[in-house]
């Protein structure tokens, strides 16, 4: 008899590296670097399991963990301030945002699972991958609606007014890929499960990866 089966989601997002530069007119104002999926297969016994153990919990038979991760990089220009004392308030043009991608996958199954048992965690891969498949198409959009603006920073010197501006629009590009990636591929995960019963009514795994993509 199948156990439970549990999808453990792991998403994070990375703030942007603080880039003082004068724009580059040779560059693209946009970049977008996707690396490639990185999918680790780990097999336990669950007689006896290895320091650390796996992670997963009493009554569950396997695991996927998965990551979809996004780090932001800007690179901007500005006319130095005149000296004064106190804070400052400075124009920041936008010169470049570059975009990481990274996703990984970790299939956590006993030594000789079933067929169904690895077909299932092979579906929360593969729903996984349809997602990443479109991430590039919507970094790319997210980061051009930042590149090319003007910003104001506010801040006690020129760095940290920077900063602020670097930190606005991370937080828009970062939490932009959240909801149009990160959060609906939890949300296939979730159904995928519904549909599947956790992998243990006999449903056909490649249809409810295909039902639970749809929406």
């Amino acid at each position: 008899m199948m156990r439970w089966l549990r999808n453990v989601t792991v998403a994070w997002v990375g703030l942007g590296l603080l880039a003082i530069a004068a724009a580059r007119g040779a560059e693209p104002a946009v970049k977008v670097e996707k690396e490639k999926v990185k999918v680790e297969y780990k097999y336990f016994d669950p007689r006896h399991l290895p320091d650390p153990p796996p992670p997963i919990s009493n009554g569950e038979a396997a695991v996927t963990v998965y990551s979809l991760g996004i780090e932001t990089y800007v690179r901007y220009g500005y006319r130095e301030p005149a000296r004064q004392s106190g804070p400052v308030k400075i124009d920041f043009s936008i010169s470049q945002v570059t975009v990481t991608l990274k996703c990984t996958v970790t299939e956590w199954l006993p030594e000789d699972p079933s067929a169904a048992l690895r077909a299932h965690e092979e579906g929360h891969r593969a729903i996984v991958e349809r997602f990443y498949d479109n991430a590039e198409k919507s970094a790319r959009a997210l980061a051009q609606k930042e590149a090319g603006k003007t910003l104001t920073g506010r801040g006690e010197d020129a760095e940290s007014a920077g900063k602020a501006v670097i930190e606005k629009v991370t937080e828009r590009v970062n939490g932009g890929y959240t909801k149009a990636i990160v959060e609906p591929c939890k949300k296939a995960q979730e159904k995928f499960d519904t549909l599947t019963a956790h992998g243990t009514n006999g449903k056909d795994a490649k249809q409810a990866v295909g039902e639970a993509v749809k929406g």
